[in-house]
């Protein structure tokens, strides 16, 4: 009878791309469980565009990027005046504490587990090894209101392509003379922290010895992503090597990752838009670990990892440089290595 109540739900995650990409699930649970309820989601404006085509969701509520005070105080108005019965509190941090504090409706917050992955990345002590994978975690908010078997059942992510980014790139591979018998492999080249970038040169060993010969690439990224990519550019031998960094719009992104036959990237963003289409991936973790729960969960995902080294992880997050200074964590997954996997996937 509960659940026949709620009819206007929040959910709230300001950021990143890939956390926001990782709630697709809850999404759909929430529609199962709360099937008279309105849902809206609020996120940050460069961040809307994951989520403005997916049917499930009536209204994406952007935030301001930078969220200052101002800006978070017309944001927590907006919201009392929507009168909702539930909110949904994935982000947990200040900010949206304050949206939810004084909003007169029944409140579920992702727990984060901060404190374990501050005694992981500091102690060493893994008290998250029998932790779920953050799909599975985000859904455990709503667990008291849904059934035991829409819980247990296994979600990948999801997201849903506009038919003007649809046509835009397949003009762009018709320009390129690249037909429906080409394997397309995306290589997101940069992550946003170093420790989760595997090396230009490494990514330029892995073209040129790549198993499929007439295979095409697509190095995206953006902004100061270019330098690496322009490495591996300059490194390659392949003809069918192309520098899309700044290219594409992010609708776009996730219309060609989409038809690619392979996703090969560190920790990134576009690693989780691969996911969500169940596209093969091969994932070089760095600094990663399977214990934040980031991992990708599509059976085509294969994570290589260096579990021999003591300093790993070092960040939850990711750093700008490797606090040891070796780099072991993403030097020694060797290009081989990789080639290996990728082989495996496309055969």
């Amino acid at each position: 009878m509960i659940n026949e109540q709620v009819r206007r739900i929040l959910v709230i995650r300001f950021s990143s791309m890939g956390d926001i990409i990782l709630t697709t699930p809850l999404i759909r649970l929430i529609t199962k469980t709360f099937p008279l309820a309105r849902i809206d989601f609020c996120t940050k404006e460069r961040f809307a565009y994951l989520l403005r085509s997916n049917p499930q969701i009536h209204k994406v509520i952007k935030a301001k990027n930078d969220l200052d005070y101002p800006a978070l105080k017309d944001l927590r108005q907006l919201i009392k005046m929507s009168n909702y019965n539930m909110i949904i509190d994935l982000q947990n941090n200040i900010k949206s504490l304050y949206l939810r504090a004084v909003q007169d409706a029944k409140t579920e917050v992702f727990n984060k587990h901060s404190f374990k992955k501050f005694l992981l990345v500091k102690m060493k002590l893994n008290l998250l090894k029998n932790e779920k994978p953050v799909t599975e975690r985000y859904k455990q908010t709503i667990q008291k209101y849904a059934s035991k078997q829409d819980l247990e059942e296994k979600l990948l992510p999801e997201l849903f392509t506009d038919a003007a980014s649809e046509r835009s790139i397949e003009n762009m591979l018709r320009e390129l003379g690249l037909d429906s018998g080409t394997k397309l492999i995306c290589i997101p080249a940069v992550s946003a922290h170093f420790t989760k970038t595997y090396p230009a040169e490494y990514y330029a060993e892995v073209i040129n010895n790549f198993p499929e010969s007439e295979a095409a690439f697509f190095l995206t990224g953006r902004g100061m992503d270019s330098k690496n990519i322009q490495i591996i550019k300059s490194l390659t031998k392949a003809k069918k090597v192309y520098d899309l960094c700044d290219k594409l719009e992010i609708e776009d992104l996730i219309s060609l990752i989409k038809r690619c036959s392979m996703a090969i990237c560190g920790d990134t963003g576009p690693m989780h838009i691969a996911e969500a289409f169940n596209i093969p991936v091969v994932m070089m973790a760095g600094s990663s670990v399977k214990e934040f729960g980031f991992y990708p969960q599509n059976e085509k995902a294969v994570v290589l990892e260096n579990n021999s080294l003591s300093c790993r992880p070092c960040s939850h997050f990711g750093r700008a440089k490797c606090p040891k200074g070796h780099f072991k964590c993403m030097r020694e997954i060797a290009p081989e290595m990789v080639i290996k996997e990728a082989n495996r996937s496309l055969n």
